[in-house]
């Protein structure tokens, strides 16, 4: 049975450097990465937030740990018209560059970046926030009164942080920062029990 409380993992500070060196390396190594964004296996939450996104008339987008460019040339095939992403691998900005080069892309930091200031209409973050220790750190630079999209994941990885139980996890985690926060439970393509969280809410 899933623990309701989110699942955080005791890890060393070597032990997160090399966590981020397997990412690092991930984009240059894994297939899925390079792949059409429709053979992803997050392609079915991300057409919940393309689908969210488009019915509300939302033109620019900020997203928030972007990876190779797949959900931003997703987002931006489907009509958005200003999109900004950053991620701290230079070879995922290399990579997303090539996938959707109409997007604007930079190599910067989740906890520090000045992006946030731009006038973005959301924000997206999706499968971020559970690789980074200071994760509610994150959360706070997200722009008051902006609507964001996020999500974590019910399972673990070596990569990850932290974990969570169900929806009532989440929110216990991250509702005080944002307002009427909505947490749904979407499965992962071919991950068996494995499922994603994705929120929404208004910073």
């Amino acid at each position: 049975m899933w623990r309701r409380e989110a699942t955080a993992r005791q890890t060393t500070a070597a032990e997160r450097r090399r966590a981020r060196t397997r990412l690092v390396r991930a984009f240059s190594t894994i297939k899925e990465y390079h792949a059409p964004y429709q053979e992803s296996p997050y392609y079915f939450l991300w057409t919940v937030i393309v689908d969210r996104l488009r019915r509300d008339g939302v033109r620019s987008v900020l997203e928030v740990g972007c990876g190779s460019g797949q959900l931003a040339a997703f987002l931006l095939d489907k009509g958005i018209e200003h999109y900004t992403g950053f991620d701290f691998s230079a070879k995922a900005i290399e990579l997303a560059e090539t996938i959707a080069p109409e997007g604007r892309f930079f190599v910067d930091d989740a906890r520090t970046s000045n992006l946030y200031e731009e006038p973005h209409e959301a924000l997206i973050c999706t499968e971020v926030l559970e690789h980074i220790v200071e994760d509610l750190a994150v959360v706070e630079r997200f722009p008051l009164g902006r609507r964001c999209l996020f999500s974590v994941p019910t399972y673990d990885s070596a990569s990850h942080v932290r974990f969570f139980g169900d929806e009532t996890a989440v929110s216990e985690r991250y509702d005080p920062f944002f307002s009427e926060l909505d947490v749904v439970s979407f499965p992962t393509v071919g991950g068996g029990q494995n499922a994603l969280f994705l929120a929404e809410g208004y910073r």
